[in-house]
């Protein structure tokens, strides 16, 4: 008998994508065969994102984009949107299993039952204090360069426009011996850079007995054997202390890229969001952050349209923002999640307002991100290569304006440096998993390219 096939669709964020992998080798073990989610499969598991109406109505399409595909077949719909909409098997009729964002090792137990007909109830529970880390096993991947690690989840901070807290529940971490142990088993994979993922990642640690914290965790991880790239996800402002950032810069396995959400550039904003500071601090942080890492790259996420956001303001945030000198923007139009502090304020924003104000930071996110990128033209940068976008030694390289050398096949391969630039240059056949040095010649949006000087 033939292996039932499952197919996976992750919407949000980091942590997301690191549980949906995480699943994916657990219904591997399980004898289950992963699919692409655009084919034909017996199983479609969608691991939803809440944190907008957007995200919602995404989650829902692609709910009803599996069921098309295969009515015959069984979808569970995972995560953070049922987690905050207990009423979702209601409106989600084609869904077969619901489950929110704890226990989820069970689904494929779960599946099994379902396909031997029986009915399985939502499996959604709320949150209390005492919930545990829901450790869901690393498993190699090896269509992948780069391996996700969750050691963190939940938040305690109730920003009054984020339903985070009530989707992942209160702070939990990975204890740092199991950290470790899943690094080692991450470096002897053949991994050469590994991303730490949590939803409140820098805090990783209160919670253990006894506390630890991130800088601990990375002080340890930079020496296990293989990994050559420790890359951070998303660390709040707030969470930068002294020893973090020594910690950071006295090692250079820790990438040179680090996201750190602002979400307004007005303090008047800030202090309605509920964001513990303001402006001045945060100016401060990139000024400790920047002094002898001349190359960091800093992204940040921005909200337009919170309540209450008159146009001074908006222009007040991005001058701020312009100033600042991020080398990315991520910008999101306010959405009103029920039950956060926002979505009961006055004086919402019109979305024609929100829209215009969202092209405006996303045509500036376009130029900061190009004034960032062209200051490395003539330089020479180390490239983790992840993939392949053509082979053919005659046409690709007389795309790129370069002569063929008899006897080599040449393929345009695409990487990320330290410092999350994307770069493409021609290798020698194929360099997926390799790291080398390129010398940057030109600057297009969203990439740069240059010529491997180490082949």
């Amino acid at each position: 008998m033939a292996s039932p096939k499952v197919a996976f669709h992750t919407l949000g964020c980091k942590v997301n994508y690191y549980e949906t992998e995480a699943l994916r080798g657990l219904f591997r073990r399980e004898g289950f065969e992963p699919v692409d989610f655009s084919e034909k499969a017996d199983v479609y598991v969608i691991n939803t994102c809440t944190v907008t109406h957007l995200a919602d109505r995404k989650s829902r399409q692609a709910v009803r984009r599996a069921k098309k595909r295969n009515p015959a077949s069984i979808v569970a719909v995972i995560g953070c949107y049922p987690q905050v909409n207990p009423g979702a098997p209601a409106f989600l009729p084609e869904a077969d299993i619901v489950a929110g964002t704890r226990e989820r090792f069970m689904l494929p137990a779960l599946v099994r039952r379902k396909l031997e007909g029986e009915d399985i109830a939502p499996q959604v529970s709320p949150y209390g204090q005492g919930a545990l880390f829901e450790d869901l096993p690393w498993v190699p991947e090896q269509e992948r360069t780069r391996a996700f690690l969750k050691i963190q989840d939940g938040c305690n901070q109730f920003c009054s426009f984020c339903i985070v807290p009530l989707a992942r529940g209160p702070l939990r971490s990975l204890p740092l011996e199991k950290g470790m142990e899943y690094l080692r088993e991450i470096g002897r994979s053949g991994y050469r850079e590994v991303i730490l993922t949590g939803i409140h990642l820098g805090l990783y640690g209160v919670d253990l007995d006894p506390p630890s914290s991130l800088a601990s965790f990375l002080a340890d991880a930079v020496k296990i054997p293989g990994i050559e790239r420790i890359r951070l996800s998303s660390i709040e402002p707030a969470d930068f202390h002294d020893e973090l950032i020594r910690v950071i810069k006295e090692n250079e396995k820790i990438c040179r890229h680090l996201h750190i959400p602002l979400q307004s550039g007005d303090d008047g904003i800030l202090k309605k969001m509920g964001r513990p500071y303001d402006t001045a601090f945060y100016t401060g942080l990139l000024k400790r952050l920047r002094e002898g890492l001349p190359d960091l790259a800093v992204s940040t996420d921005i909200i337009v349209g919170f309540p209450g956001e008159e146009e001074e303001q908006f222009l007040q945030s991005y001058s701020y923002i312009k100033e600042s000198g991020f080398s990315r923007l991520h910008v999101f139009k306010f959405s009103p999640r029920r039950g956060t502090r926002a979505a009961e304020m006055g004086n919402q924003v019109l979305p024609e307002v929100k829209e215009k104000r969202s092209r405006r930071l996303l045509e500036l996110g376009e130029e900061l991100s190009r004034t960032f990128q062209e200051r490395f033209l003539g330089r020479k940068l180390t490239v983790l290569f992840e993939k392949e976008l053509e082979e053919g030694t005659g046409k690709v390289c007389s795309d790129l304006g370069a002569p063929p050398v008899p006897g080599r096949d040449y393929r345009l391969s695409e990487g990320l440096t330290s410092n999350y630039l994307r770069v493409r240059a021609l290798t020698p056949g194929n360099w997926r998993g390799k790291m080398g040095e390129v010398l940057i010649e030109k600057s297009f949006q969203g990439y740069l390219q240059g010529t491997l000087v180490n082949s």
